[in-house]
């Protein structure tokens, strides 16, 4: 199998992957949606926090988005690898630029603004409702971005 083969497949790999991750955090999302849920307030989180069999889908946000935020990265990094950029070594910001040169409509702000409700996520705590929800809602307004640029960087 030649390199490039090999490379188109990996690619295929995290594209794949990445939609799955979509899906089922779309999936959590439209549970939450049905127990008229969304958007969410500090209130809300608190009581869905209560209610053992919803953990679960706050904790599948959770998982899902950290997991879509990290496969991004190397998705973008294996698209532009495609087209003949050497972004191997490259810092995820050089990576950022480098894409949006080519009409991936990301940018280095949407990427730290993406990162950092990653990093609220994993470092939150259930006594920061609030916090919570404001995190969730905007992931939640931020999925039809993702699935955006995720759908332009399909080869």
């Amino acid at each position: 199998m030649k390199e490039i083969e090999i490379h188109i497949l990996r690619h295929k790999k995290l594209y794949n992957e990445i939609e799955k991750h979509i899906k089922r955090l779309e999936y959590a999302f439209d549970q939450l949606k049905k127990r008229d849920y969304l958007p969410l307030t500090s209130q809300k989180v608190e009581e869905l926090l209560q209610i053992e069999e919803v953990v679960p889908i706050l904790d599948q946000i959770t998982y899902r988005y950290s997991k879509i935020q990290e496969t991004l990265g190397k998705l973008i990094r294996s698209y532009l690898y495609l087209k003949g950029e050497n972004v191997e070594n490259l810092p995820i910001i050089d990576v950022i630029n480098t894409a949006s040169k080519y009409g991936i409509d990301i940018d280095k702000e949407k990427w730290f603004e993406l990162r950092e409700l990653r990093n609220i996520l994993v470092h939150e705590y259930e006594d920061e409702a609030d916090k919570i929800a404001n995190t969730l809602n905007k992931i939640f307004s931020e999925l039809t971005f993702l699935k955006k640029v995720v759908n332009q960087l399909k080869v």
